[in-house]
């Protein structure tokens, strides 16, 4: 935000924790106000830069840390951030990080960041493996009976294949094209860079296929590519599943929601702009299985779309991590803040499996644009959710309204449509 002036909060001395939120998104504005609604807090929020999603708040303090991809750069930061915040009682500092590099960070560095005051959920580098490299992932779904798209790896590292012979080898084993390529490691897809980079890429034809390898591996990506048939269905087959699963391997919190329309923009495919909760046991129970396999502590998070023809769910992924649109979560009256506080502070084991439920909607769009991309069913859920006072936008919170961070946050609800305008039935 050139040229304007940014005015953030300053978390009081006496607070007695401090939420510390890396990444300056959605997601990261979303788990400041649900810190917020909760217990009354202000939270440090770690952004590469200022900006008024994050920023310009009475909730947040910012702490811009520039490029965050270098482990020594980004410890070096938190450290800095620690010394800041820590205070003479050692307050703890509740560390949530957003992207999955920075959760590599964490699980690699854990005991440099402990040192530094920070208290986080304890999963090992393995265990992230398992979830978050999605050759793995797959892997793990096989060995349970959780069905996923039919995939083909491609090892940009290798020199055992070229990418013609590759797609080649797709076609001779009957994969069906329409297919979908991304990253098997999306810390390092990240920094690569090339024209026409997209987070997930829709191909027609080999052609098409081949072309993007080689401007990937051009850019230096050199871990695994993922090569999926496209499964049928637009936005509305697409699903989010979040699980919070506890030390003591309790799976404590489980909500999904029905995505209405994605953010189709280059590079943002995967973020929902308007999702209804919709609990669904079958997909559930898949998720808790992967959940439960990987012992994994915390928050994970699971996309999934529904086969628009035979209505099977298939598992996309899993991030190691809330999601960006998690909102829907506390819009259903399961604010996921007490959870981490209950977990990493007060160890106050739960007893209780909530699993929630609507009506309850979460929109970054208004809410006509919402219903305009909303099935028939989609509709009903958003009226209901509006007249039971559950239909959500996570930015706009009624104890944040500082003038020049509203001003944004209602000049991009005007850019919304363009935002969100998609040829439906390209996403896996």
């Amino acid at each position: 935000m050139v040229g304007l002036a940014i005015v953030n909060a300053t978390i009081p001395a006496e607070q007695p924790f401090v939420p510390v939120i890396t990444g300056g998104d959605l997601g990261s504005y979303s788990l400041a106000r649900e810190f917020h609604e909760a217990y009354g807090v202000i939270s440090a929020v770690v952004p590469t830069a200022h900006n008024l999603v994050v920023g310009g708040s009475s909730i947040t303090q910012l702490f811009p840390a520039g490029p965050m991809f270098d482990a020594a750069t980004v410890l070096k930061h938190l450290a800095s951030v620690a010394q800041q915040l820590r205070g003479p009682r050692n307050r703890p500092l509740v560390l949530i990080t957003g992207f999955d590099y920075l959760v590599r960070i964490s699980v690699e560095y854990r005991q440099e960041l402990l040192d530094m005051g920070y208290v986080f959920v304890d999963n090992t580098v393995q265990q992230l493996d398992n979830a978050a490299l999605k050759e793995n992932f797959y892997e793990l779904c096989d060995q349970l009976g959780v069905p996923y798209p039919r995939t083909a790896v491609f090892d940009a590292d290798s020199t055992a294949q070229t990418p013609e012979a590759f797609a080649q080898q797709l076609t001779e084993d009957g994969m069906q094209y329409p297919v979908i390529l991304k990253a098997g490691d999306g810390g390092a897809w990240g920094e690569a860079k090339y024209e026409g980079r997209r987070k997930v890429h829709y191909f027609h034809g080999p052609d098409e296929l081949i072309d993007v390898i080689h401007k990937a591996m051009g850019a230096g990506y050199a871990k695994t590519l993922i090569i999926q048939e496209f499964v049928p269905g637009n936005d509305s087959q697409l699903r989010i599943l979040h699980h919070f699963r506890d030390r003591n391997g309790n799976i404590t919190l489980t909500g999904l929601s029905e995505v209405i329309v994605e953010d189709h923009a280059a590079n943002m495919e995967g973020s929902s702009r308007a999702v209804i909760v919709r609990p669904d046991e079958a997909v559930e129970h898949y998720g808790r299985l992967l959940m439960d396999a990987l012992n994994w502590h915390g928050f994970g998070m699971f996309d999934i779309k529904i086969h628009a023809e035979t209505g099977e769910p298939y598992f996309l992924e899993m991030n190691p991590r809330l999601g960006r649109h998690h909102y829907y979560l506390t819009a259903a009256g399961a604010n996921p803040a007490t959870y981490l506080v209950d977990e990493l502070i007060e160890d106050t084991p739960r007893t209780q499996h909530t699993v929630v439920d609507g009506p309850a909607a979460s929109l970054t769009i208004p809410l006509a644009v919402a219903q305009r991309y909303a099935t028939t069913d989609q509709k009903s859920q958003l009226e209901a959710a509006k007249a039971a006072g559950t239909l959500t936008r996570p930015l706009m919170y009624a104890k944040d309204k500082r003038p020049l961070r509203m001003a944004y946050q209602l000049y991009q609800l005007t850019k919304a449509s363009a935002h969100v305008a998609h040829t439906p039935g390209q996403m896996n």
